[in-house]
């Protein structure tokens, strides 16, 4: 339990208050959950306990290409690709006890793939498997349509990808072997995230 309150605390660090929803378009709110396992479907395991939930919501400028990571009233930047969302923040940790001089930092990148209602119909209403390596089909004939702007709203349901968290000293030469060994962290997370609004 204490480790997932540490992850959910990651998601904080370094957040920008915002007063109002950044970017002109509203890509979805989701609900996500993360597990460092997943089961033989590829959707993460939620009878493991290393797993948490949080909620996000992608907002995106009106070049469809910068956007924006909104989670508890706090947004980061993101890029979209037409298909992937990605945000990648980099933050300074506290000081590691028994690791005088070190310099620690944390770096997260949250990625994942957005599946507009005719790619999730396409993969049965489940996360494919590597969604991140895997091709996701866009054919226009088949009316199977790629996330975007639609009346009402924006095309995505779905969004399947993964949460990297590195924490790791900012310069190795400052932090003896030891102390490197002890504390270096590196996570992944399986993520699924339902679009809720």
């Amino acid at each position: 339990m204490k480790k997932h309150r540490i992850i959910a605390t990651f998601l904080l660090l370094g957040l920008s208050c915002t007063a109002s929803l950044p970017g002109e378009v509203d890509a979805g709110l989701f609900d996500f959950f993360a597990s460092t396992a997943q089961e033989e479907n590829c959707k993460p395991h939620r009878a493991d306990g290393d797993n948490f939930t949080f909620e996000g919501r992608f907002r995106l400028e009106n070049n469809l290409v910068d956007g924006h990571f909104v989670y508890r009233n706090t947004h980061r930047s993101a890029q979209f690709n037409g298909q992937n969302m990605r945000s990648v923040h980099e933050a300074e940790h506290g000081p590691v006890q028994g690791c005088k001089g070190c310099q620690w930092r944390v770096l997260e990148t949250l990625e994942v793939v957005l599946l507009s209602e005719t790619q999730n119909e396409a993969f049965n209403g489940q996360c494919p498997c590597n969604a991140l390596e895997e091709e996701i089909p866009v054919d226009e004939a088949r009316n199977i349509f790629p996330p975007r702007p639609v009346p009402g709203g924006f095309d995505a349901v779905r969004a399947c990808g993964v949460l990297q968290v590195r924490v790791e000293p900012l310069t190795e030469q400052d932090c003896p072997q030891k102390c490197r060994e002890e504390n270096e962290k590196k996570m992944d997370y399986y993520l699924e995230g339902i679009r809720r609004e």
